[in-house]
């Protein structure tokens, strides 16, 4: 393990970080498209928006979700290339407002990042395997495998298999980012091909078949003989509405929750080669990308499947699908095309299998992400400096990931135990954003010398372009605020006491935190303060 500094105060741990800059743009790239989940994300706005918001328009809110987030991916990507270090918004918050804002935002992503480490774990049984051993078990007219595909939507096997992910992950990541990034982007090429196919099935599908096709899906894999009209039965209060922009607005958030996450990057900002050009595609450049194949995938399923149809399949809750359709769970959009290709058993595996790879992916990054902030803080003496620590052969902190690793599993267990909620956490969350972005604002004001010596210091009328992209981002952010803390399904009035608790505790817990890293410090003979006056080292 490298070792602290020497016996004087020093303001850092030591005089470099000890990680290597190995990612390139289009690691970040896909690093940041993962995070945004093109699977999940129309999975789960394909089986919500037409059942829960009647009269809302997947086309229009994916749009609106797209634009919305774009300035505040401008401003993540600019910060990144200004001050190209490891930590995300800590370094440019703490930098530019004040210490304890900055470690304030960072702790709640730390929160969030955990929670959605845990919380994706359990995706991989519960989206993934379920589906896949479903669609095998029909494809080779197998009872055990369908019966698998219910088992992996059971609590324990749900617990057991993202269990086993976590793990995975956390010795590859205690192995080397390298070795993450060849995974990653292998894995990412075997996902994106089932996108593609999926792509071109909807296109060529007759939408007339829809029907037939899942009924005989359904009955294949051990559900109900006649499961459309076991859906109209069950969802025939389901109201039908032209277009309404109120209850688009809404529906909104789903989308959100995907085109909102293309700035984690930043995190390892100090692990990227050519940040000046990488960062601005991986961010603001993800986020056009995922939006299209969003687009597409939505523009898609509406000709083959019809609203109508994903708004009954997606009315009944998920503990309700054994009654309705005899099966463990609801289907995935990626089942739904299966069912159009159910006489080609060749295309129904290649969709099961490749959908596999956009189950996890949120666990990886937010994974490798937790360590960067956990690391920053100790380098900066705000968290025991043993966290900063950096393995000499492999350039990974050891202690950070088996602490990342053990809070995921207590997320994991809480997911199953259904404590926590996908989108619970996502308005706190959003905080942090706002404040990123309003340092963004006064950065050439706070930080001017800082802002002159960056790649990115133009102006407009005599106002720096930053500033006017954080105003703009701050605006966005703060709209889209709006509408998840109102949104039915999963706003304020849903949350349970649990999470109420959680987003109290996060200003007490963080000032606490603080308050015994300045006073120790202190008694160390430094100053917190003259820390945040420097940029850390690389």
């Amino acid at each position: 393990m490298a070792t602290e500094a020497s016996a004087a105060p020093e303001v850092f741990a030591r005089k470099a970080t000890g990680l290597r800059r190995e990612a390139s743009a289009r690691d970040v790239f896909i690093y940041n498209t993962n995070n945004q989940n093109i699977g999940i994300g129309v999975t789960f706005m394909v089986l919500l928006i037409p059942a829960i918001y009647v009269g809302g328009s997947m086309v229009t809110a994916t749009i609106l979700a797209g634009l919305l987030a774009l300035p505040m991916a401008g401003v993540y990507a600019y910060f990144a290339a200004a001050m190209p270090r490891s930590g995300g918004d800590y370094i440019y918050i703490s930098r530019t407002l004040h210490p304890f804002l900055g470690f304030l935002s960072s702790w709640n992503w730390l929160v969030w990042l955990v929670t959605y480490t845990g919380i994706p774990a359990a995706y991989l049984a519960q989206y993934g395997l379920s589906g896949f051993c479903r669609e095998a078990g029909y494809v080779f007219d197998s009872p055990t495998l369908v019966g698998y595909g219910d088992n992996f939507s059971r609590k324990w096997w749900i617990f057991v298999a993202g269990s086993l992910l976590l793990t995975f992950f956390a010795i590859v990541f205690a192995l080397g980012t390298r070795l993450y990034f060849r995974i990653q982007n292998t894995a990412f090429v075997i996902a994106m091909a089932g996108i593609v196919v999926g792509l071109i099935v909807l296109a060529i599908h007759n939408h007339t078949d829809t029907a037939s096709g899942f009924n005989s899906y359904i009955s294949g894999v051990g559900g109900v003989d006649n499961a459309t009209a076991s859906l109209d039965k069950y969802s025939q209060n389901l109201p039908q509405s032209g277009f309404d922009l109120k209850q688009t607005l809404y529906a909104m958030v789903w989308p959100l929750f995907i085109t909102l996450y293309a700035i984690t990057s930043s995190f390892i900002g100090g692990e990227v080669r050519n940040a000046r050009r990488s960062q601005f595609l991986a961010m603001p450049g993800s986020i056009v990308y995922v939006t299209i194949l969003m687009l597409l995938l939505v523009l898609g399923l509406n000709h083959a499947a019809g609203t109508t149809f994903l708004g009954r399949l997606g009315y009944p809750l998920p503990e309700d699908v054994p009654g309705v359709l005899g099966i463990g769970n609801l289907p995935t959009y990626n089942e739904v095309i299966a069912t159009m290709v159910r006489n080609q058993g060749w295309l129904v595996l290649v969709l099961g299998v490749t959908f596999l790879f956009w189950t996890y992916v949120w666990l990886p990054i937010n994974f490798l992400a937790s360590t960067r902030a956990i690391l920053a803080w100790a380098f900066d003496g705000l968290f025991p400096r043993k966290l900063s620590e950096v393995n000499e052969r492999y350039h990974t902190p050891i202690y950070a990931i088996v602490f990342v690793w053990v809070l995921s599993e207590i997320c994991l267990y809480l997911y199953v135990d259904q404590i926590f909620n996908t989108l619970n956490g996502i308005f706190a969350w959003i905080l942090s954003f706002v404040l990123c972005s309003i340092a963004a604002a006064v950065f050439p004001f706070r930080r001017r010398e800082l802002w002159q010596a960056s790649p990115w210091n133009g102006s407009t009328a005599g106002i720096p372009n930053i500033t006017i992209l954080g105003v703009v981002s701050t605006a966005c952010l703060l709209f889209c605020e709006y509408w998840f803390w109102y949104d039915p399904g999963q706003g304020f009035d849903t949350w349970g006491t649990t999470l109420r608790w959680v987003m109290a505790l996060i200003i007490p817990t963080a000032a606490v935190i603080y308050g015994i890293a300045w006073f120790t410090s202190k008694q160390r003979g430094v100053a917190v303060d003259k820390v945040f006056t420097e940029i850390p080292p690389e």
